[in-house]
C-alpha cells in the first residue's frame, strides 16, 4: 500500500467515526488498530500528543513528512470550525484521486525506463563491434548513460516528495514542467484543483476569503500556478472582490464560475465545481500522457537504432574492396 493510499484510508476511517459522534481520541484508537508499520507508529504518536493536550494540527505538524502541508492546513481550519469529519472525508477523496494519478503515471513510465536502459547498452555497440573502443570504454559509456537517467529521476523525486527542501530547484522546475506537452497541462489543471479544493474547505470552515486564498496558494504545489491566484489577495485587501484579482491566464470558464459564485453568494458551490472540472481534466491529460509517452519513447529509440544500424552497415560495407 502506498503512502497516499494509506492516508486516504485512514482519513476515511476517521471521517466515518467522527461523523458518527465518536470522540477524536477514540477515533484515533480505532484508526490505529487498522494500520501497520511506520504509519501505525506515527498515528500512535499523534494520538499520544493529542491526549496530552496538543491540538490535532500540532500533533500532525511533528510529522510533516507524513502529513502534507495541505492536510495540516485543512485540519487546522476544521478544528476551528468543528468540521473535522467532513474535512477528513474530503482529504480522503483527494488522496485517493492523487494515488490514482500517480499509479497511472508510474505504470506508463515502467516501459520507457526499461527501453532507455536497453538503449544504454545498445548505442555504444557499433564502436565496440568496429573495434574503436574496448570493453572498458563500452561499459563506462553504458554506466554514464544510466547514471544520468537516475540522477534525473532522483531530482524529480526530490522535488515531488520533499518540496520544502527543494527551494533552489523548485521554481525553475515548476515553470519547466508546465511547458512539457500533455504532462504540463495535466500538472496545470491538477494544481488548480488543489487550490480550489483547499480554498473551498478553508472557506467552508469560516476562514475569511482573503486568508483562504492566501493559504490555499501555499497548497498548490507549483509556484507558477500559485502566482495566478496571488492577485486575489491584493484585490480583497483593497476592498474589491477576489475574482477581480484572478490572473487572465487562468481558463475563462474558471474565472467566470468564480465570479458568478462570489456575486451570488454561493462561492462554495462554484469553487467545488472548478475543483471537479479541473480534476477531471487533469485525469484526462494524465491518461493521455501515460498512453502516449511510452509510444513516443519507443519510436524515438527505434529511429535511433535504425540510424545506428544504417551507419554501422555503411561503415562496414563502405570499407570493403570492390572488384
Amino acid at each position: 500500500m502506498s503512502a497516499r493510499s494509506g492516508l486516504a484510508r485512514a482519513y476515511y476511517d476517521l471521517s466515518v467515526m467522527l461523523d458518527a459522534g465518536v470522540p477524536i481520541l477514540r477515533a484515533l484508537d480505532i484508526a490505529i488498530e487498522g494500520r501497520r508499520g511506520s504509519f501505525k507508529r506515527v498515528l500512535s504518536q499523534v494520538r499520544e500528543s493529542v491526549s496530552k493536550g496538543s491540538s490535532l494540527t500540532e500533533a500532525m505538524e511533528k510529522h510533516s513528512r507524513v502529513f502534507p502541508t495541505l492536510d495540516r492546513m485543512l485540519v487546522e481550519a476544521a478544528e476551528t470550525s468543528g468540521s473535522l469529519g467532513e474535512s477528513f472525508r474530503m482529504l480522503s477523496e483527494w488522496h485517493e484521486f492523487v494515488h490514482r494519478i500517480v499509479t497511472r503515471i508510474l505504470s506508463g513510465l515502467i516501459y520507457p525506463v526499461f527501453i532507455l536502459h536497453a538503449a544504454a547498452f545498445v548505442f555504444p555497440l557499433p564502436g565496440l563491434i568496429l573495434g574503436r573502443i574496448g570493453i572498458t570504454a563500452y561499459l563506462t559509456s553504458v554506466v554514464s548513460v544510466v547514471i544520468w537517467l537516475y540522477v534525473l529521476l532522483a531530482v524529480i523525486a526530490f522535488r515531488v516528495f520533499r518540496p520544502e527542501s527543494a527551494r533552489l530547484i523548485r521554481v525553475p522546475m515548476d515553470y519547466l514542467t508546465l511547458r512539457i506537452p500533455v504532462l504540463g497541462a495535466a500538472v496545470y489543471h491538477l494544481c488548480i484543483s488543489r487550490f480550489s479544493r483547499a480554498f473551498g474547505m478553508l472557506y467552508k470552515a469560516g476562514v475569511p476569503i482573503g486568508e483562504s486564498t492566501q493559504r490555499a496558494s501555499r497548497a498548490v504545489g507549483n509556484e507558477a500556478v500559485a502566482k495566478l491566484f496571488a492577485g486575489s489577495v491584493a484585490s480583497v485587501r483593497a476592498g474589491g472582490m477576489a475574482w477581480e484579482g484572478l490572473s487572465p491566464r487562468l481558463p475563462g470558464e474558471y474565472r467566470h464560475l468564480w465570479q458568478i459564485g462570489e456575486e451570488a453568494g454561493e462561492l462554495e458551490k462554484a469553487v467545488d465545481k472548478i475543483s471537479q472540472i479541473s480534476a477531471d481534466r487533469a485525469d484526462l491529460y494524465f491518461r493521455g500522457f501515460a498512453r502516449g509517452f511510452p509510444i513516443l519513447i519507443y519510436f524515438v529509440i527505434l529511429g535511433m537504432i535504425a540510424y545506428m544500424i544504417f551507419t554501422l552497415f555503411s561503415q562496414v560495407y563502405g570499407n570493403l574492396p570492390t572488384f
